[in-house]
């Protein structure tokens, strides 16, 4: 199994455990889950730890982060899924969140029930690592399968979830860092060390 599949499915292990954990009531969710008023507050870890959980229905999630993982690392490399997925998932739930303060600056009780929303799950992972599928199919010509394969996981995650909040907004956000990660993570090579020829060094995948 390549490494970045491995990787893919030790992080899928790791999510299906603390998701049980949390279910079981071993773990709190609020000690994992990022809100609106906690990076507010200055907790800014639970942007990273908000992932660890996945959302309901739990398996429907854990199962596409898996599948799309695993497509992700054999059609982009391990080094764009890595970087879709942190930057999908913190970064646009930094600009949502900081765009709901904006927004309430000027108009105090905007978004008043968005502020405690618990916002968790692989979902923006997932979306970025669409966004990087889709743009090297776009890359290749293939405008249509890349435009579909977007347009159906939308449909498919709004079926899952029911019901949309404003946080949900951070999905499109993580679809374009997915692009981006696709379009210029993948060129990123590493830097010999001194004394070593550039075809000493081996690229990670």
């Amino acid at each position: 199994m390549p490494r970045g599949a491995a990787s893919v499915l030790l992080a899928t292990g790791l999510i299906s455990v603390t998701t049980a954990a949390t279910r079981l009531s071993q773990v709190p969710l609020r000690a994992l889950a990022a809100t609106p008023q906690s990076l507010a507050e200055g907790r800014i870890w639970l942007l990273a730890t908000s992932a660890l959980v996945a959302d309901r229905p739990a398996f429907a999630s854990i199962l596409g982060f898996l599948a799309v993982g695993t497509a992700a690392v054999w059609l982009c490399g391990s080094r764009v899924v890595w970087v879709a997925a942190a930057t999908g998932h913190i970064f646009s739930a930094a600009i949502v969140y900081f765009g709901i303060g904006l927004v309430r600056l000027a108009e105090p009780d905007a978004f008043e029930s968005a502020l405690g929303l618990q916002d968790f799950g692989t979902s923006a992972i997932i979306a970025a690592w669409i966004g990087a599928i889709a743009y090297l199919l776009w890359r290749r010509g293939r405008r249509l399968p890349a435009v579909s394969l977007c347009v159906v996981s939308a449909l498919v995650g709004w079926y899952c979830k029911g019901t949309l909040t404003v946080l949900d907004w951070e999905h499109l956000f993580a679809l374009g860092f997915g692009a981006v990660a696709s379009r210029y993570a993948a060129g990123l090579e590493l830097r010999p060390r001194p004394g070593l020829k550039p075809d000493t060094v081996s690229s990670r995948t």
